[in-house]
């Protein structure tokens, strides 16, 4: 019984690795195929900008959103539905429409790839373990995503190096999806059925998380550190700017970055969470410290010869550190105390929340770079960095007390 246990637990951990590796390549295509999108579109930067704007508007409503729906429709009916609909939006994406036709799409694609999926993939992803294996979960999970993602992104490049059209790999995305959406159905397990009586009850727990101090200590928490891993977007700029790093090693650090540094920072992070610290938010009051320390020291450096390789270190370590938190952000739920039943409209609120720096951080940080010219300009950027990193600190460590406190008197009742 247990072995079949495990394999449903593998499989189900696998089809979310995969169909999370799928689902947002039509979402974020301009990540990898940018100029090539914006010339078979025939979009400005602006009208580009603007298309993603409106979609990251209606991602961060979404997650809102989500709440009312989160614990009442099963995950085997959510998942396929946010795949297959990624897919026929690609579909029409194929067909090159207007600008405005584009707006509709990408629209479609934050309804689906983020109000639709991303709430109950952290609820499933968060089913598999109990509170002394999230962060392994967690982890494993973002390192096997992103190997699956980086595996879609080298077939679609070659597609698009075959063919020398965004079409084509627009197509190729759109029928992976569409497949993918197909298995995740016929693989995944019904979840228990929701009675008339348990329909009203669940109808109720989007005032009943607000009513959780853990829910919105945990939204704090990603709130800081997803507004420290934006500021990890303006690094290679800075290596190259205020030092001078040449092109070429400066593309080696990202291709580092994005496909070494980004699978191994989430299990080396879940693994340490786990193990070594035995909580995620003491592993989170750790990596918040290191950030701090790391930022002051580079603030306080003077532009060098032996700040270059400090530099450089500094942006690597800074990137595990992140990249590590990143993986983990949802992890604490559980170590939290957060009711099972109440994990879906947490894990919502916490993402709308914990995601709206998107909305003002980029635009925040890249107008301190054009303000304030050369190193100054990084040296204001570091100091927001440590504020944030002080606020996610101390959030931490009330989050922990509660836990603890809560532990005990879980014990006390037990005795």
């Amino acid at each position: 019984m247990k072995s079949k246990r495990k394999i449903k637990k593998k499989i189900i951990f696998l089809i979310l690795t995969m169909a999370t590796g799928v689902v947002y390549k039509l979402p974020y295509i301009q990540d990898v195929f940018y100029v090539s999108i914006q010339e078979s579109l025939n979009l400005s930067h602006t009208q580009l900008g603007n298309i993603l704007s409106m979609a990251g508007l209606f991602s961060t409503f979404g997650f809102l959103l989500s709440i009312y729906f989160i614990d009442r429709i099963s995950k085997r009916i959510l998942i396929p539905c946010a795949l297959i609909g990624v897919g026929f939006t690609g579909i029409y994406l194929y067909t090159l429409p207007s600008y405005y036709g584009l707006m509709f799409i990408w629209v479609l694609f934050a309804l689906f790839s983020d109000m639709v999926y991303w709430a109950v993939l952290v609820k499933s992803v968060n089913e598999l373990g109990n509170d002394d294996e999230q962060g392994r979960i967690f982890g494993f999970f973002e390192a096997g995503r992103g190997l699956f993602d980086t595996l879609i992104v080298f077939i679609a490049l070659s597609i698009f190096s075959i063919y020398g059209s965004i079409k084509y790999v627009i197509l190729f995305y759109s029928i992976t999806c569409i497949l993918m959406g197909v298995l995740a159905f016929i693989l995944l397990d019904k979840d228990e059925k929701v009675n008339a009586k348990e329909n009203k009850k669940k109808m109720s727990f989007p005032i009943e998380v607000i009513k959780v101090k853990e829910v919105w200590l945990i939204s704090g928490n990603i709130f800081c550190a997803y507004a420290i891993y934006c500021g990890l977007t303006y690094m290679m700029p800075f290596l190259q700017n205020t030092f001078g790093i040449g092109v070429v090693v400066i593309g080696i650090y990202g291709t580092v970055n994005q496909y070494g540094i980004k699978m191994m920072a989430g299990p080396l992070g879940g693994y340490l969470a786990d193990k070594k610290f035995k909580s995620t938010s003491r592993y989170f009051c750790f990596c918040f410290k290191l950030i701090i320390i790391a930022n002051i020291i580079m603030i306080l450096l003077a532009k060098s010869k032996i700040s270059i390789i400090v530099g450089f270190v500094f942006v690597i370590v800074f990137s595990i550190l992140v990249n590590s938190m990143k993986a983990l952000l949802f992890a604490p739920m559980q170590e939290a105390g957060i009711s099972e039943e109440l994990s879906g409209a947490a894990i919502s609120l916490s993402s709308f929340i914990g995601y709206s720096p998107l909305i003002f951080c980029y635009s925040l940080y890249g107008n301190i770079l054009d303000k304030f010219n050369g190193l100054l300009g990084y040296r204001i950027l570091f100091l927001i960095l440590i504020v944030f990193g002080i606020i996610g600190l101390i959030i931490n460590k009330k989050l922990r007390e509660i836990t603890v406190t809560n532990k005990l008197n879980e014990d006390k009742k037990v005795s």
